[in-house]
């Protein structure tokens, strides 16, 4: 699982090259918008999530699939106390520390169908608002690059190194109980053996998106 780690560093040096070039101000907008953006998605996810059970029968959806992916009809229940194979370990802990609070505690199925469908509204939420926070940060960044002194470039490489690993966060965070569903292989979703990628789930999981 290095090559993991691997992604997040890349993106957090993405995030170091970026915020030296454009400076704080500049990276403080991006990544104030990704936080307006993300909590805005927070606060809405639970109107998103009951739009989409209204208009496009979202639940039903993901209650189907999550059942299909534990191989059992839909109808019956799943015992909690017993982690099915190839559930990811980071999921399992996640299901049973605070997600889906709503969810029937007992039935891992009903667990991970709150958690999934919080998941999907809260993606579909940062989607409709990330594309405004980010020209509302952009409007009031400085873009003049050439004034632009050491100093300023050094906290632009913190705040940009802070802004990816928020990235990191939010892409592991909504990635994994997703490549779950879709049947990537187990071995491949097993962040608790990472540092950096845990690290990630962490934050997303401190966020109480489910």
């Amino acid at each position: 699982m290095i090559w993991l780690d691997l992604a997040v560093v890349s993106l957090i040096l993405r995030g170091a090259i970026s915020g030296y070039r454009w400076g704080w101000r500049r990276a403080l907008g991006h990544l104030g918008a990704l936080i307006c953006a993300a909590l805005t998605a927070l606060l809405g996810r639970g109107d998103l999530k009951y739009f989409g059970a209204r208009h496009g029968n979202l639940e039903k959806v993901i209650e189907t699939a999550v059942h299909s992916r534990l191989a059992l009809p839909v109808s019956a229940p799943v015992d909690g106390a017993v982690r099915p194979p190839g559930l990811p370990g980071a999921l399992w802990q996640a299901l049973y520390q605070g997600a889906a609070p709503a969810a029937d505690p007992g039935n891992l199925a009903t667990l991970l169908t709150a958690l999934l469908g919080h998941t999907v509204a809260f993606l579909a939420g940062l989607a409709l608002w990330w594309g405004f926070f980010h020209l509302c940060g952009a409007a009031l960044a400085d873009k003049e690059e050439g004034q632009i002194s050491i100093a300023a470039r050094r906290g632009g490489v913190m705040i940009g190194m802070a802004g990816q690993l928020c990235c990191a966060a939010i892409i592991i965070g909504v990635a994994l109980p997703l490549a779950w569903l879709g049947g990537v292989p187990p071995e491949l979703l097993q962040i608790e053996e990472t540092r950096l990628a845990c690290l990630a789930w962490n934050i997303f999981a401190a966020l109480k998106i489910w």
